[in-house]
């Protein structure tokens, strides 16, 4: 993925987010949102969970670290959205059971701030930078994690 988009071509944007996921039979999919402050990863989250049917208000976790939401469709029984920003070391995702989440299958975990904990997120994990352009927004995939033969 490697697009410009405005406010209003978000749903497409998360649409294709979407279908471009599959839901893991063994452990849970990770999607990794990176972007500046106010480019658009709660707004990009929240559009997600509508399109799961989430019912409840998504707002960003930032200072309980974790939101946790039930979908009523598509692939995922579980989505997690975590605010990594506050967190200063991988020791504070014990008590959010970060292990026993990613062994979730029909999981979708959503992180906001994943370059702070990217050594506890699996090699699969799906990375999206967000940022600003003069016309609205553009989002692109980036691989962190080198392919092994």
């Amino acid at each position: 993925m490697n697009e410009d988009y405005t406010e209003e071509q978000l749903p497409y944007i998360a649409d294709t987010i979407l279908s471009s996921l599959d839901s893991q039979s063994i452990g849970a999919t990770v999607l990794a949102l990176e972007g500046d402050l106010g480019a658009g990863k709660t707004t990009l989250t929240k559009t997600l969970a509508q399109l799961l049917g989430v019912q409840e208000t998504v707002v960003s976790p930032t200072f309980v670290i974790a939101k946790f939401y039930t979908p009523t469709k598509g692939l995922f029984t579980h989505l997690v959205h975590i605010d990594a920003y506050r967190i200063e070391s991988l020791v504070e995702l014990g008590p959010l059971g970060f292990e026993q989440l990613l062994e979730q299958p029909n999981t979708l975990i959503i992180i906001e701030w994943p370059e702070r904990i990217k050594e506890a997120l699996p090699s699969n994990a799906r990375w999206l930078n967000i940022s600003h352009t003069d016309k609205g927004r553009h989002i692109s995939e980036k691989n962190y994690y080198e392919k092994k033969s």
